[in-house]
């Protein structure tokens, strides 16, 4: 299967998911994480997705998938055991245009979804077109093993410094040589560790010629505290 890999921007778009089991469910925790306004079609709900309901965080129609659930929505998930109800789901929305996955149906989806790992901005995904999603899961799992829960800090901290450096000389050509001194400084290292003042000691080497210290400072505590935030 040939595919053109990309990353959807869904972040408050409308997105609908027809099935409320365990898969449907799963399927919808992957589109709040990346900020979609998520409605569910269904008969029945999971336990977890009752509470999200309950809570507001997306929106349930109780009853049978129809054609006009789709009006207005970017993104369609099919997540039914009922193959014919995917089928369904999938014709609707290819004739509008829309992009569609039906769960273990490529032939019925315009976009598959890959195995995923996240670290907070850091996603990579994983695809082997269909031919070995088993081989698709070793590799996350590989992946997960190289890449820690300490990337993510690590990249708003990087964020961070970036969003500051390209405030005070966008355009610079230096920038790209500063920015790839640091990250092949042990910067990594030190928030993996969680060592501070050894992670602003670094920042200072390589960016204290433009940023003051007190600015790099600022930006190691913004990254500090989002994660916070997050956790």
């Amino acid at each position: 299967m040939k595919t053109y890999p990309l990353f959807a921007l869904i972040e408050d778009r409308p997105c609908l998911v027809v099935g409320g089991g365990a898969v449907g469910e799963r399927k919808v925790q992957d589109l709040l994480a990346a900020g979609a306004r998520v409605t569910v079609v269904s008969r029945e709900l999971t336990p977890g997705l009752a509470a999200l309901a309950a809570q507001g965080k997306i929106q349930f129609i109780r009853g049978e998938f129809a054609a006009s659930h789709l009006e207005g929505m970017t993104l369609v998930v099919g997540a039914t055991d009922d193959q014919e109800v995917n089928r369904q789901v999938s014709a609707a929305a290819k004739n509008r245009g829309l992009l569609v996955n039906i769960v273990d149906a490529p032939e019925l989806c315009t976009f598959i979804v890959p195995a995923q790992v996240r670290r907070g901005p850091l996603t990579l995904a994983i695809s082997t077109g269909g031919a070995s999603p088993a081989l698709a899961r070793q590799i996350r799992e590989e992946l997960e093993g190289r890449f820690g829960p300490d990337y993510g800090r690590y990249l708003r901290v990087l964020q961070a410094v970036r969003d500051r450096v390209l405030a005070r000389r966008r355009g610079n050509p230096e920038n790209m040589r500063l920015f790839k001194a640091l990250i092949d400084s042990p910067l990594q290292e030190a928030v993996a560790r969680e060592d501070k003042p050894r992670a602003l000691a670094i920042l200072e080497k390589n960016l204290g010629e433009i940023l003051a210290a007190e600015d790099l400072a600022a930006a190691l505590d913004q990254a500090w505290e989002e994660e916070e935030e997050r956790g």
